[in-house]
């Protein structure tokens, strides 16, 4: 899903890929420590379609780790279990 600026002000959602700005994982990166023993989440910036810009989400450990049990919650949710 991405959220894209209309004339109207407010975003709207949309899952087609080539419409609006999207924050993407990169694909052919993977996640990587880096020199502070951080993660690092290498991210891209996609304007209809095309990518206009690399950059790289830093957590810390504990961001990490919280990043993950919501994203475990999500993804029971989703399967149709318990959250």
């Amino acid at each position: 899903m991405t959220i894209t600026e209309g004339k109207r002000g407010a975003g709207s959602v949309t899952a087609n890929p080539t419409r609006g700005v999207r924050i993407e994982r990169v694909p052919e990166k993977s996640l990587r420590h880096t020199e502070a023993g951080r993660i690092g989440l290498p991210l891209r910036v996609v304007d209809n379609g095309v990518a206009v810009a690399d950059g790289e989400l830093v957590l810390t450990h504990d961001e990490a780790a919280g990043m993950r049990l919501e994203l475990d919650r999500l993804l029971v949710t989703a399967e149709g279990g318990a959250a």
